[in-house]
């Protein structure tokens, strides 16, 4: 059941006149998805007024449409479905953030640079009977649909924030108010936005000020924990790291092409705890780490956690590994990227054995540092034994002129694979990767 489901407890949640009594099957902004009892927000997008739409949601049986003052069709003025209101945006917050107190099982925040969407999925899949935003969900928009979708019966609640400039994640976490936060990573994302790693700290940050009262914080070992630590007296901190210095960290780590093992340590541990896991990549044991952490700090199921995690696969275009061409082997990297997640992205590739061979679409949203984080990039493959560099994008070039020999840049995905055609000659080791909207995993249908 949902924690809102009828309109005149909605309507009354958000003190709106109205005598409307009528079921809620579920929240909608695109008309088109509605059915029959769905509620309607008419938002304003960048290329239409979805108030203009109510008619449309009514018509389709949609129990309620909140839209903005001054959009309503004279045919529908009079309707009792239709509630008229400054901002349909700022009402869907309201349910989401009403609908949320409701809830009366743990909810865990979940942000960061990198391994966010990874951390989210570990935690749902690891916890019985839980519930996680879905797909990319994770702005002012998405989480609050997410909140209202959220069943009662759930246990556990575990929504991922993401930013693009400061006081995103304040928005989002305050109407979640979480009883565990999670930052996986500072790091450079979004910089268009946030302009410095600095700013990336402070976005993230937001977080820790909106876990309720005597909750916990999960936060990277090392030179931001004092910042954080000075931010709350009244939540416990846990840290997630590589060193002994976290209050969880791994030893004996061992990666194959078949996946992970090590053993969680810590202080709070009477004994350290075996993983394994289908995942790959050093970053995926931080994930691992700082999910691992929560479930300690919510008092959940460590043999859960355990036999779950031992099952879980890698998300389809991320690091998923797949037989190519040749008996070449590919690792599919290709739902986004940051200078972050690609450096992770090559250690992966660079701990197999065999030739090496990277190709790399731009990273956008990196605003006046583009051009120096994508020589770093260059720098990077090289020194870490990439042997072969392919660039795809206007900024990618970047980094093949500092990789150097060995280094080709493509500005068209057709010559691109066409290259790719006489290049590759054998089970070569060949990381796709860029940002989503560079869509390098056309290059892989492009080869067919």
């Amino acid at each position: 059941m949902k924690l809102i489901n009828n309109t005149k407890d909605l309507l009354t949640l958000l003190k709106l006149d109205g005598e409307l009594n009528l079921p809620i099957s579920n929240f909608q902004i695109d008309s088109r998805k509605v059915n029959k009892n769905s509620v309607f927000f008419g938002l304003t997008g960048s290329n239409f007024d979805g108030s203009f739409f109510a008619e449309d949601a009514i018509n389709k049986g949609a129990s309620l449409a909140i839209i903005r003052k001054n959009k309503i069709s004279n045919s529908m003025a009079n309707s009792s479905k239709i509630i008229s209101v400054s901002s349909p945006e700022e009402y869907l917050i309201s349910s989401a953030a009403r609908a949320i107190e409701r809830f009366t099982g743990i909810v865990i925040g979940v942000t960061g640079s990198n391994g966010k969407t990874t951390t989210k999925n570990i935690l749902n899949s690891c916890i019985k009977n839980s519930y996680a935003t879905y797909q990319n969900y994770n702005n002012e928009i998405g989480l609050p649909l997410c909140a209202l979708e959220l069943d009662s019966q759930k246990s556990t609640a575990i929504f991922e924030m993401g930013a693009a400039k400061l006081g995103d994640i304040d928005l989002l976490s305050k109407i979640i108010k979480p009883n565990i936060g999670i930052i996986t990573h500072i790091g450079h994302s979004h910089l268009e936005g946030l302009n410095s790693v600095k700013g990336v700290l402070k976005v993230k940050s937001e977080l820790i000020n909106n876990i309720k009262t005597s909750g916990s914080a999960i936060v990277p070992d090392g030179k931001y924990f004092n910042y954080w630590k000075k931010m709350r007296n009244d939540i416990t901190f846990h840290t997630f790291g590589l060193k002994p210095s976290a209050s969880f960290f791994p030893t004996q780590i061992n990666m194959t092409k078949k996946g992970l093992s090590f053993f969680i340590e810590s202080i709070h541990l009477k004994k350290r705890v075996q993983i394994k896991t289908k995942l790959i990549g050093m970053h995926n044991v931080l994930n691992i780490l700082a999910s691992f952490a929560a479930i300690h700090a919510a008092r959940l199921n460590v043999e859960e956690f355990i036999y779950h995690l031992r099952v879980l696969q890698n998300p389809p275009q991320r690091l998923d590994l797949k037989l190519w061409v040749k008996q070449s082997t590919v690792i599919d990297d290709t739902y986004n990227a940051n200078p972050d997640s690609m450096r992770a992205a090559l250690d992966v590739l660079c701990q197999f054995q065999g030739k090496k061979v990277a190709i790399l679409g731009d990273m956008r949203e990196l605003g006046r540092y583009r051009k120096k984080l994508h020589i770093e990039l260059g720098d990077y493959a090289k020194i870490h034994g990439v042997d072969c560099l392919i660039g795809y994008g206007d900024l990618m070039r970047h980094a093949v002129f500092s990789f150097g020999n060995h280094g080709f840049f493509f500005k068209d995905k057709l010559e691109l694979v066409h290259f790719l055609k006489n290049y590759i000659k054998g089970k070569e080791n060949i990381l796709i990767k860029g940002s989503r909207s560079m869509r390098m995993e056309e290059i892989l249908n492009l080869w067919k």
